[in-house]
Formats: structure tokens, sequence, C-alpha cells
């Protein structure tokens, strides 16, 4: 092996497991933004602020019963197919563009929903700069997503 290809793919997969292990342990900053934003008021916990218990741990434990199955299914996958195989470029693709679908049908779900409860409780006086906030926000959005991938670009290629 050239040892620039080495030391390219040692960054790269430093910086997947990086980004695996944010995603998978960010929930708890999430949940708690979550219970703040939803659950403001007392709820049967009797607690101000914070997700109510089950719902909290349904949306800790998805995740945890997910990587369970990955594991089963790309280690039976690695014995079956070989590891080199199962990590293919093909099922790495594959395998982000069906998550990339399902993250797409709840945006898609969200962009309709977020104007209309927008306008529904604005006040008359304010209700176009919200509106006009709402779809701002998806400028924003793109402005931070590629500042932060310039950012960990130049970090980590």
């Amino acid at each position: 092996m050239v040892p620039c290809q080495s030391h390219c793919d040692r960054r790269n997969g430093l910086l997947h497991r990086c980004l695996r292990i944010y995603d998978l342990f960010c929930i708890s900053t999430i949940s708690k933004l979550l219970g703040r934003l939803y659950y403001p008021y007392h709820h049967a916990s009797g607690e101000t602020g914070k997700l109510p218990t089950r719902v909290n741990n349904a949306m800790i434990g998805v995740a945890l019963v997910g990587t369970l199955t990955g594991q089963l299914v790309f280690g039976w996958l690695g014995d079956k197919l070989g590891q080199k195989k199962s990590l293919c470029p093909k099922a790495v693709i594959g395998t982000l563009c069906f998550f990339r679908f399902w993250l797409g049908f709840g945006i898609g779900g969200d962009y309709p929903l977020s104007a209309t409860i927008m306008s529904e409780y604005a006040n008359m006086s304010t209700r176009g700069a919200f509106i006009a906030a709402v779809f701002a926000m998806q400028g924003m959005g793109i402005i931070f997503a590629g500042l932060v991938s310039m950012t960990v670009s130049h970090l980590f290629l």
C-alpha cells in the first residue's frame, strides 16, 4: 500500500468513526432540547421541560436497536460475502440512499406543516415575517451545512 493512501484512509476512518459516534450519542442533548420545546409544562412525571421517560427511552433505544441490528446484518454479510465486499461502495452508497430517502420523507412532512402552524399561531402583524423566516431558515441551513462541510474537510482531508 502506498504511504499516502494509508494516511488518507486513516484520516477518513477517524472522521467516519467520529461522525458515527457523534450521531449515536448526540441524542442526549437533542432530548433535552425536545423536552424544553414540546413539554414546557408539567406532565405525568411532574417534571417541567423534560421528555416523558417512555418517550426519552424510545428515542434512545431505537438507535441502539438499530445498532444491534446493523451489527448482526453486516456481521452476517461479512461472513457470507467477505468483509471487503460487504462494505463495498455499492453497499455503503445504497444504505446511505435508503436512509437519506427517509430523512427526505420526514423533511417533506415538515415543509407544509411548519408554514401552516406558523401562519395559524402568528399575530396578524407578524405573520408575514414569521412565514418568511420559516423559509429563510432553509438558506441558513444550506450555508451552515456548507461551512461545517468545508471545516471538516479542511481538518481531515
